[in-house]
């Protein structure tokens, strides 16, 4: 199985977000089949399942399908490139700094190029995969301490006699 290209990768990843890098999808996907080389797996999944799907609807509505599968087209609003992460990271480091809730909103907004709405989604998506990491970190914690040997005790040696 080929592995994915960092270009082709990058642009798989950042498709649902930017149509500029669903058409770099299709762009490498071109070259592949221009070439008669095989495709990397990732690939040709991503246009198979696009294909899959889009043939399932009925014949009125595939073309769109098609495009909305193959990240062309988006059907309300492209969903937004800004990760949860990040936003909640740098609110973090805001709110850290004395800085206002709805100042660092705001300068959120600014910075990432997303309405409040969506930076309060991000805020509210970090905080619930923090709660979810050390969540699992207090579980990895709880099975380390049963695991963890006993402590080996030194036997005294026995007279002889």
């Amino acid at each position: 199985m080929k592995a994915l290209p960092p270009e082709l990768e990058e642009a798989l990843e950042n498709s649902a977000a930017d149509c500029d890098a669903a058409a770099e999808v299709l762009r490498i996907a071109a070259k592949y089949l221009r070439t008669g080389e095989a495709m990397p797996f990732g690939l040709s999944l991503f246009l198979a399942d696009a294909i899959d799907r889009a043939m399932e609807k009925a014949p009125s509505a595939r073309g769109s399908e098609l495009l909305l599968n193959l990240k062309l087209k988006a059907n309300n609003k492209r969903r937004s490139s800004a990760n949860f992460e990040h936003v909640g990271r740098d609110m973090d480091r805001l709110i850290a700094s004395k800085m206002r809730r709805d100042d660092a909103i705001h300068k959120l907004t600014q910075e990432y190029g997303i309405s409040e709405k969506t930076v309060e989604r991000r805020i509210k998506e970090y905080i619930e995969f923090s709660a979810f990491e050390l969540q699992q970190d207090e579980l990895l914690h709880e099975r380390v301490v049963q695991v963890k040997p006993q402590t080996a005790r030194k036997k005294t040696p026995q007279k002889k006699g």
